[in-house]
This record gives structure tokens, C-alpha cells and sequence, in this order.
């Protein structure tokens, strides 16, 4: 009977490859910053699902390679997350009236990740301050009536603002992590399998529960649930907000209209929830990489009909020349 386990890197490979160059076509086409963010996205969702093929392929993880496909499978979840922010600044929909919002929302998940792990290390306290500065500032903005000070936010703080500093905070804890992967030490019996692995290896008995996490493991929720947060969050929002434009437009709503955010976000839920229970030894993070950029390239052809239409002509012209290269 086939593992279908030792197949979906394989297949995830080749899917994340369609899609990272059907986005190249499309930066190419109409130049926004947004989908340069998602292409660095989806070509490191790539390299990292090309990593768990290769391991597969040849039985083993290399520790190396295993080491830069864990620190780049987290923060690939940023540039996707940071694609969003980008795209709502682009558009208008982070303002400098509402960026106070966004600002308080992942400064209070910096911040509480950065509370929860300080007792592991001091590296963490760093997060923790840039919170505390962030929600007072954001708190005063709102709640004090200082003209002065909600004159300069008004003329600064706006949707790049808040995008850059997204990218800027997820990139120190990225070091950080970079850091820690280097010099903490792998269980390579674990590696040998070659199989799913998430990051377990890190950890000197997988199977001890009572064993704290390695420090290297605690930076990813800095990535993943700020990412996850801008991800499916903005997949939900554009979604809704479509739907409110269209019943102020027609006088009710279409549900069928702009489901192709709704099918990002669920993408982005599924590759969460795979990863969140991978990592206590579940085994899940294959099969949901595989069905996650599925839904999410679906929505991003559905988005982008020029990019649909020329896939479709790619393998209406290749599919003929492989069927007689297989048949000769």
C-alpha cells in the first residue's frame, strides 16, 4: 500500500512552483509591492517543500538543510502575512485612522508571546518591549486629546507604516531564530527517517512532554500566529467587505462574488492547524501543505483571470507533447 506521506512533498513542490510563477507573471504585469512579498512568499514555500521532497528522495534530513528549512518554513508565513498588509495599505483599507488597531493587535501578540517566553530567555524581552511601546502609543493616539501628537500620527502612521513595521519586528525575531538554530544542538536519530519531522528535532526526547521546548522552537508562534492573523484575517475581511460593497451597490448581497479571498484564508487555515499539530509528533504537516496551496492558488487563479488564462494555455500546448514524449 502507497504512504501517501512520502507523496505530498512531491506534489506540494510541483503546485507551490505553478504558483510562485504564475505570481512572478502577475508582479511582472502590474508592478505592486504586495505581490513581490508574495512571490518571496511562495518561493520559499517552495524551497521548503523541495527540502521535505529531497529528505524523502534520499532517506535522511541533512542537519544543515534541516536546519535553514526550519527557521524559512516560519517566516514564510510572514511574507505571506505581509503581502496582505501591504495589498490593505496599497488600497486604503489600513488608514492612518484605523492603524492604531492593527498596531494594537500584533503588539499584543508580540507581546504576549515575548511575556511567555522571557522566563526561557532574555532574547524575548525585546518583544516584549516593543509591545508595551507600541499599545501606549497606540492608546494615547486614541484616547488623549492631544492635537499635536494626533496631527504627527495622522501624517505618518499609515498603512505602510504599519506593513513596514510588521516586516521589521517578524525579521528581528528571524535572527533571533537564525541565531538559536545555529548553535543549538539536533537529535539526528530523528533525522534519519527522512520522513515529517516539524521540530522535533530539536527536542532531546520527543516523546518526554515534561521537556521544555528548545529555545529555537519558541520563535515561530512570532511568526506563524502574527502571519496566520494578517492572512486569514484578511481573507475573512476582503470577503466581507466585498459582500457590503456590492449590497450598498444592489441592494443585496452575492455570495458567490469574491470567493477567491475565501478560499486564500481557508488555505492559510489549513497549513496552520497541519503545523500547530505536527508539532507534538501528529503528523499532519504534509498532507495539509499539500491541501492549503491548493485552495490558496485556486483563489489566487480565480482573483486573476489573465494568470488562469495563461495556465490553462501553458498545459493545453505542454499536455499534447507529453503524452506523445510518453508514448514514444
Amino acid at each position: 500500500m502507497v504512504d501517501l506521506n512520502s507523496i505530498y512533498p512531491f506534489l506540494t513542490t510541483t503546485v507551490s512552483f505553478l504558483f510562485f510563477l504564475s505570481i512572478v507573471e502577475q508582479y511582472k504585469r502590474k508592478r505592486k509591492f504586495h505581490q513581490l512579498i508574495w512571490a518571496i512568499a511562495l518561493f520559499l514555500f517552495l524551497i521548503t517543500a523541495g527540502a521535505e521532497a529531497l529528505a524523502l528522495a534520499i532517506g535522511e534530513w541533512n542537519p544543515i538543510i534541516y536546519k535553514a528549512y526550519y527557521v524559512l518554513a516560519a517566516i514564510q508565513v510572514t511574507f505571506m502575512g505581509g503581502g496582505v498588509l501591504y495589498l490593505f495599505a496599497d488600497r486604503k483599507v489600513i488608514t492612518q485612522q484605523n492603524s492604531w488597531v492593527w498596531l494594537l493587535i500584533f503588539s499584543l501578540v508580540w507581546g504576549l508571546f515575548g511575556l511567555l517566553f522571557l522566563p526561557r530567555h532574555s532574547v524575548f524581552g525585546i518583544f516584549v518591549a516593543i509591545s508595551i511601546l507600541t499599545i501606549a502609543t497606540a492608546l494615547i493616539y486614541k484616547l488623549l486629546p492631544l492635537k499635536g501628537f494626533k496631527y504627527l500620527w495622522e501624517e505618518r502612521i499609515d498603512g505602510w507604516f504599519v506593513a513596514n513595521m510588521f516586516m521589521a519586528v517578524s525579521f528581528v525575531a528571524f535572527f533571533s531564530m537564525v541565531y538559536f538554530a545555529v548553535v543549538s544542538p539536533l537529535n539526528l536519530e530523528i533525522l534519519k527517517t527522512g520522513r515529517e519531522v516539524s521540530g522535533l528535532p530539536w527536542q532531546r526526547d520527543p516523546s518526554d512532554l515534561s521537556e521544555p521546548r528548545a529555545v529555537v522552537r519558541l520563535f515561530s508562534p512570532l511568526h506563524t500566529v502574527p502571519g496566520a492573523i494578517a492572512l486569514i484575517g484578511g481573507g475573512f475581511y476582503s470577503y466581507i467587505r466585498w459582500q457590503v460593497q456590492l449590497k450598498k451597490q444592489n441592494g443585496h448581497f452575492q455570495w458567490t462574488q469574491g470567493l477567491f479571498n475565501v478560499y486564500i484564508a481557508l488555505g492559510a487555515l489549513v497549513l496552520g492547524q497541519g503545523a500547530f499539530l505536527s508539532g507534538f509528533g501528529y503528523g499532519t504537516l504534509y498532507v495539509s501543505e499539500i491541501i492549503a496551496v491548493t485552495l490558496m492558488y485556486f483563489g489566487f487563479l480565480e482573483s486573476d483571470k489573465i494568470s488562469k488564462t495563461k495556465l490553462i494555455e501553458i498545459f493545453r500546448i505542454a499536455l499534447p507533447r507529453i503524452r506523445s514524449l510518453s508514448s514514444s
